[in-house]
């Protein structure tokens, strides 16, 4: 009888070019198999014909991963920025993703944790700690991970209880007065049951960013967070059932923006159009052209000013006059119930329930002065629930096919009340107030039939229903009866507002490809796969009736062929991929001439590029791992006044490079050590559609260094340094006509710390 789920034995995650376990540590000389569950059960990496990279629990900590966004750095073609500083990640696989910030703009990357989809950005942010795995998976999952993944999925397991009563407890500090303690504890509770305890705190007391407004000399942007997590594992005769419960708080400062003016004062040869101004004073649109201008041109131009005429002197983009140090308040708990066990003699059962609730209030200085021309409240109270049912074959059917089918509900409410600070641009605030719910039902079956010795079809099919249904909008508030400048974007009398109308599509997607062992160790492989990403509301604010509409459902025709191998005696695993998209109806986001933001559909994409990744064991103690990822995506689309003509899509960098060594040695008497090095590059990327230089960011790297050494009596020290060079880059760039701001956010400077962990 097959295991009873695919989680409960330890995975040896390290597929492509991410870590696994050391062949020094080893008799023989050569790479560990690498097992991934991207098919939901158990198969080795180098069988699967699916794009995908992988990380275990070695390899997070040893790559200093402590949030989602972290694992692009080592994943070729994967892209994650935070859209609202340090608060809201948004993913982009092979220039497939969404630039949008709101809340309520599911991405077309599905991002789950066991097993249980993320609707929203807001709960992205979470804190990664006891995690057993980690796979992203590229292209469309139109079958298996069906939900809304248009462009890939990224599947995170948390570590499950075990009978051998181990545990560890590590703590570590770094600069900015950072400190973390995480700690696990397995429980054997009786011979069928065992408990898994564990949590991680993490602080920084420092913020990177000073705020000097007033006179002050205050940092801005520290961190507070914990989350905890307890599991139960029940072994039954003919299967087990795990439960776990969990939850979290978050109370941190968020960074601010850099708001640098995009607005020029009035200029009497009238080359541009005169814009409303303060005290009688006039403007008029682009200090510098946007189009050919970088975000570097625009900081500290005394020419470029904001909507009410403020110019930041500071050279230093990370010190700033902000009005408000903006805050971070969340609240998190959830419950998972996972049931596996065999049905029959050919048959295994599973049962996947999850509900996950998180409060979440996020604020931020977008406009970065000491105004209130861009200060944004986000408040998200967000209830998930899902269930799923899974059969799946113990033995091949007649001996030659395997497969999985099953049935998924899956329901989630969002409460949204945003409140946009405009008050010293504006005669008022503006408030987004919606509730949004979606139902979603599908069905699914996924096979493998193996046509001869060397030759197996994948097939996959899954039909969805989407229902979201949105009530609410947007209302002028709070007004300022002393101001005498701008005026209201819309009639005060009149809000702007849905009354609970809904949007539904029920579309059919799926998979087929062939596989060919060309040798022991070498698999070819062919697919095509289609995609589906349901209808989204716009839940920017409006301005006139019609803006709160919705976006149709997008969808992409994937093409890829790769080939996967295991040389040199398993001491080499070089796999490749390419990939043709025909992606159309595309949810994208823009920013229009009046200010408002906003998503829809554009006509088409074309999408093409390939990935390489290997991962080589030169000597016992050399290890090499690297990847290289290529993209070549365009599109035309056109909304309101703007066109877009071949235009790249946002946060999508043609080249992306990353590479790994790693020399391990021993001292003698158990005592062993290691000295570690990685590098990864990020080619030139545009953060909007419409492709300004001002919103883009030149190709950078980022290097960073790890050394550590290991006792045998189960402990462990370490020191580590990321962005080595102090790269001063940006990682999101938004402008605002409304605001007349470029703004930008600056990425993490030079970090460096110690690291103690002991295992018991």
């Amino acid at each position: 009888m097959a295991k009873p789920h695919f989680y409960r034995t330890k995975l040896f995650i390290a597929a492509n070019i991410l870590f696994c376990g050391y062949a020094s540590a080893q008799s023989s000389y050569q790479l560990e198999e690498v097992v991934v569950t991207a098919q939901k059960r158990q198969q080795s990496a180098q069988d699967v014909s699916i794009a995908v990279t992988a990380f275990d629990s070695s390899s997070l900590e040893k790559l200093g991963v402590n949030q989602p966004a972290d694992i692009a750095l080592h994943t070729p073609n994967l892209n994650v920025k935070n859209v609202l500083n340090k608060s809201a990640p948004i993913f982009t696989i092979r220039g497939i993703g969404n630039a949008a910030f709101t809340s309520n703009s599911v991405a077309p990357v599905g991002v789950y944790v066991d097993e249980l989809f993320l609707p929203t950005n807001t709960m992205m942010s979470f804190s990664v700690f006891d995690i057993e795995q980690v796979e992203v998976l590229k292209g469309p999952q139109g079958t298996l991970f069906g939900r809304n993944t248009t462009a890939g999925a990224v599947s995170f397991a948390t570590a499950r209880p075990a009978h051998d009563n181990e545990g560890y407890i590590k703590v570590g500090g770094s600069n900015f007065d950072g400190l973390e303690t995480e700690a696990a504890q397995n429980i054997s509770l009786s011979d069928t049951v065992a408990m898994r305890l564990s949590g991680k705190w993490t602080r920084q007391d420092e913020g990177t960013f000073t705020n000097v407004n007033n006179g002050g000399n205050r940092d801005v942007g520290t961190t507070n967070t914990y989350a905890i997590r307890a599991g139960f594992l029940f072994e039954l005769e003919n299967g087990e059932v795990y439960f776990n419960v969990h939850g979290g708080q978050d109370k941190s400062e968020n960074e601010p923006w850099v708001g640098i003016g995009r607005s020029a004062l009035d200029d009497p040869s009238g080359a541009a159009p005169e814009l409303p101004g303060v005290d009688g004073q006039q403007y008029r649109n682009n200090c510098l052209d946007r189009a050919t201008n970088s975000i570097q041109n625009f900081i500290n131009n005394p020419n470029c000013v904001n909507r009410v005429g403020y110019y930041d002197e500071n050279i230093d983009p990370r010190v700033g006059e902000f009005s408000l140090n903006p805050k971070i308040e969340a609240d998190s708990f959830g419950l998972l119930l996972n049931t596996d066990f065999a049905l029959t003699n050919t048959v295994d059962f599973a049962s996947i329930t999850a509900y996950e609730l998180l409060d979440k209030t996020t604020q931020e200085d977008f406009d970065g002065s000491p105004f209130r021309i861009g200060d944004t409240t986000y408040r998200n109270d967000i209830e998930v629930f899902s269930q799923e049912f899974r059969f799946s074959s113990v033995e091949p059917y007649k001996g030659v096919t395997d497969w999985i089918t099953g049935f998924i509900y899956y329901q989630d409410t969002q409460d949204v009340t945003d409140l946009y600070g405009y008050t010293d641009r504006v005669n008022h605030d503006v408030l987004v107030d919606f509730t949004q719910e979606t139902v979603s039902v599908a069905g699914y079956l996924h096979t493998e039939t193996q046509l001869s010795e060397k030759f197996r079809l994948i097939a996959g099919v899954r039909i969805s229903y989407d229902n979201i249904s949105f009530d609410g909008g947007t209302t002028a508030v709070n007004f300022d009866d002393d101001f005498t400048g701008d005026v209201t974007f819309f009639s005060v009398n009149d809000p702007i507002l849905v009354d609970d109308e809904d949007i539904e599509s029920t579309e059919l997607t799926g998979k087929i490809g062939i596989d060919y062992n060309l040798a022991e160790d070498i698999l070819l492989y062919a697919n095509y796969s289609r995609g589906y990403k349901a209808g989204v509301w716009n839940g920017f604010w409006a301005a006139s009736p019609g803006d709160h509409s919705s976006a149709e459902p997008e969808f992409i025709d994937a093409y890829e062929i790769g080939f996967k191998s295991t040389l040199l005696d398993q001491r080499l695993r070089l796999n490749a991929a390419a990939y043709l998209y025909d992606y159309k109806d595309q949810q994208l986001f823009a920013d229009l001439p009046d200010g408002r933001f906003t998503i829809f559909n554009a006509g088409s994409a074309d999408v093409q590029g390939a990935e390489v990744e290997i991962n080589w064991l030169v000597t016992p103690n050399f290890e090499l791992r690297g990847g290289v990822g290529y993209t070549d995506a365009n599109v035309s689309a056109s909304v309101g006044l703007l066109e877009f003509d071949d235009a790249q899509p946002a946060n999508t960098p043609e080249y992306t490079y990353n590479l790994l060594a790693r020399y391990s040695f021993e001292f003698g008497q158990g005592f062993s050590g290691y000295v570690q090095s990685d590098y990864s590059y990020q080619d030139d990327v545009f953060f909007s559609v419409d492709n300004l230089e001002a919103i883009s960011q030149d190709g950078y790297g980022l290097l960073g260094f790890r050394a550590g050494v290991e006792a045998p009596q189960g402990w462990e020290i370490s020191a580590w340094i990321k962005n080595a060079e102090d790269e001063l880059y940006f990682t999101e760039i938004l402008t605002s006509g409304s605001a007349g701001v470029v703004s930008g956010q600056v990425g993490t400077p030079r970090t460096y710390g110690v690291s103690f962990k002991t295992h018991f």
